[in-house]
């Protein structure tokens, strides 16, 4: 932090006394006047205040070129510059409209030729581009930011859900999304999120990202407990090597949060079909089984596969559009239809991860908006998964669980002890 610079200036100031004699006296007093110079002015670790500074913003359709036309550089060093934007150390490929830039000028250089430009990605993250060298110089900058452990707690009112309640406290539509993820994450293999019932609450102990000041990002979820339709889940981080790399969620008892099967496979979008053994079809107008569970989500968003398992199709047909199908053992299979096309690398035959990403939420097929219908095989028969009750985890060593019961009883008073933030119904004026 500076601190503003303080000059002392001396001068004369004269009096004049009358002596008892009748006398004039003249005294000079010596005076002192401060006078304060103002703070420089820095902006991403460059004192403003010596350059000739012009502020601008990406305007519909630009380029870099665009951005630094009548700056003083050549085409070839416009692409230059580009090319070494776009390395994978900077991951700038593309300027974004709306975006504000600052360019900094030599205020001795009469041509006024670009010596910096500043470009932020985000709130953090901001690309400085050198062009005082012989050669330029791009590179990927942070503003520094603070983590600091924050909680939040909520409840879920008729009509509402995860997400409404967040919102209330967040502020951010970015964080608000964050933390519906994390929580739903955490969860994932225990609660149905949407299945949420008014009277579920949340209590979440988190880390908050901010810089300058404002908070702009949530960081990892340490522990958390979630009470649904009456029960309480609890979940806490916990490593379970010295070095502190395996780390994963346990519950209460030590048991791991983890699940065969996720319980969606997207993250926190809406069911706008459920399972049912008769439904009039939206596109062939006709009333017909509903063998799986419609999850409405964005174009694009992208699908998970909900357990571990080897594709046994990815491919193509009118009804299904284009559909992924996973066998995970000689039990379970699953299905997802509708997508606007697969991730790359799926095809028939390969092996993946339960949470990776097999393709993309589409409307291909028999589909009247973008959604993934969700199917589910047990024993060869095409069943409701949510209604399924899935193994428990394995639990933890049992040369652990001592340490770790341990290490979770303050932090499971701490939740215990944290009161509900109640959700606030505005009322219309």
């Amino acid at each position: 932090m500076f601190k503003p610079l303080i000059y002392l200036s001396v001068f004369t100031i004269s009096f004049l006394f009358v002596s008892c004699g009748g006398e004039v006296e003249e005294v000079q007093e010596e005076a002192v006047e401060e006078v304060v110079i103002p703070d420089p002015v820095i902006e991403y670790g460059f004192v403003l205040d010596s350059f000739d500074v012009v502020r601008d913003t990406v305007q519909p359709g630009w380029t870099m070129s665009h951005m630094f036309q009548g700056y003083g550089l050549t085409q070839y060093d416009i692409n230059v510059a580009a090319d070494r934007a776009a390395d994978s150390l900077v991951g700038l490929k593309y300027i974004k409209e709306g975006t504000p830039f600052i360019m900094l000028k030599d205020m001795e250089d009469t041509a006024k030729n670009i010596q910096y430009c500043i470009y932020p990605k985000n709130v953090v993250d901001y690309i400085v581009f050198d062009f005082t060298q012989d050669s330029t110089i791009v590179e990927r900058r942070q503003k520094p930011f603070e983590v600091k452990e924050q909680l939040i707690s909520g409840e879920i009112i008729q009509n509402s859900n995860l997400t409404f309640a967040l919102d209330q406290q967040l502020k951010d539509i970015n964080m608000t999304g964050e933390m519906a993820e994390y929580i739903a994450g955490v969860f994932a293999w225990t609660i149905d999120f949407f299945k949420l019932h008014p009277g579920d609450e949340f209590k979440v102990i988190y880390q908050e990202k901010s810089v300058e000041g404002e908070p702009y990002a949530v960081g990892e979820i340490s522990s958390a407990w979630f009470k649904h339709q009456g029960h309480d889940y609890y979940g806490f981080k916990y490593a379970i090597d010295t070095s502190g790399t395996k780390v994963g969620m346990f519950d209460e008892n030590g048991k791991e949060m983890k699940r065969p099967f996720l319980m969606a496979p997207v993250k926190y979008s809406r069911i706008s079909s459920g399972f049912s053994g008769r439904r009039f079809h939206p596109v062939q107008k006709r009333w017909k089984a509903h063998l799986g569970t419609d999850y409405a989500a964005p174009k694009g968003t992208p699908i998970l596969a909900t357990a571990d398992g080897y594709v046994i199709a990815a491919s193509y047909s009118g009804g299904n559009g284009n559909y992924v199908k996973i066998r995970h053992d000689e039990v379970y299979t699953t299905q997802y239809l509708h997508m606007t096309g697969f991730a790359p690398g799926i095809k028939k035959g390969v092996h993946v991860m339960q949470g990776e990403t097999i393709g993309y939420v589409g409307s291909t097929g028999l589909a009247t908006g973008p959604h993934v219908c969700y199917r589910f095989w047990k024993n060869g028969k095409q069943i409701d998964h949510r209604a399924e009750k899935f193994p428990p985890s394995i639990p933890m060593p049992d040369s652990l669980l001592p340490d770790y019961l341990k290490f979770i009883e303050p932090i499971k008073a701490r939740l215990d002890s944290l009161p509900i933030t109640p959700y606030i119904v505005d009322e219309e004026v």
